[in-house]
């Protein structure tokens, strides 16, 4: 895994809410964490092992297992990998849960952004200030991302993995309910690596050349959820398509600045909310 110096939560400036093809708790808590969970803006829980490694408040400014670092993987596309000269959500991300207290790890085989085509060196995005690891691949269909996705996962043992997949397989002409078969699969082979993760599914944005197709695509994203949430794994989804607009992408597909802020934050919203829950 990659490395890089992580923003000091004291100095985060939080970034407001706002084709062509792209590959890409659990916990009990005391009286004493509830209050520290308000103070910090909405960190997360722990168990009671936890309780005697630290105080309750810093087990819940680190938002992570038993007062742990969280472990993020943002997982899909160029929509998570980004290209040179934008940040992509995950700086929006970073911000939100640094600015809430939480002690956040991104992971995956990737760094930085795309150079804005399959498999290119890793560039700098503009602002670096964020943990630049992920999983985003440029250029890839779901099917694509299954040969290694779950060696990634075992590598990194996320707590969540963040997933926004099927532009590229809608833009290609794929039919919605393979897709969705895809990514049921795509779940299911993540899990091999780490059958205890938290899964948070997107209903992914707009693409203006086929806003009908990732449409219906959304609608079969429920169902997906419904059918392979567990207790132990469980899926949510977040709607990352409402209220966005193809006029937040900057090329009709990739999220411009005004996208990037509010994939980032609706992101942010269901990490914490998990972490409270």
């Amino acid at each position: 895994m990659n490395t890089t110096t992580k923003i000091n939560s004291t100095n985060v400036a939080i970034q407001p809410a706002g084709g062509h093809w792209l590959r890409l708790a659990r916990w009990s808590t005391t009286a004493v964490a509830l209050a520290a969970l308000t103070a910090c803006g909405g960190g997360g829980g722990s168990d009671d092992s936890a309780a005697a490694t630290g105080s309750a408040g810093t087990r819940v400014a680190s938002c992570g297992k038993s007062g742990g670092t969280l472990r993020i993987m943002p997982l899909g596309d160029s929509i998570t990998e980004g290209e040179s000269g934008h940040n992509t959500y995950r700086r929006v991300l970073w911000q939100r849960l640094k600015g809430a207290g939480c002690n956040v790890d991104f992971v995956g085989t990737k760094y930085g952004v795309s150079a804005g085509y399959r498999n290119s060196p890793s560039k700098s995005p503009p602002n670096g200030d964020f943990d630049l690891d992920h999983e985003g691949h440029w250029d890839y269909q779901v099917n694509e991302l299954l040969p290694f996705v779950a060696s990634s996962v075992a590598a990194a043992q996320p707590d969540i993995i963040l997933i926004h997949v099927g532009t590229n397989d809608v833009l290609a002409g794929q039919g919605a309910s393979g897709i969705a078969s895809e990514i049921s699969t795509l779940i299911n082979t993540l899990r091999a690596g780490k059958s205890d993760v938290y899964i948070v599914l997107a209903k992914i944005i707009p693409a203006a050349s086929n806003t009908a197709g990732t449409a219906a695509l959304n609608r079969q994203i429920d169902g997906i959820a419904a059918r392979l949430s567990s207790t132990a794994s469980p899926v949510v989804v977040v709607d990352q398509a409402s209220g966005y607009s193809t006029a937040d992408n900057y090329d009709g597909v990739h999220p411009a600045p005004s996208g990037e802020a509010k994939l980032g934050n609706r992101w942010a919203d269901t990490v914490l909310a998990w972490r409270t829950s």
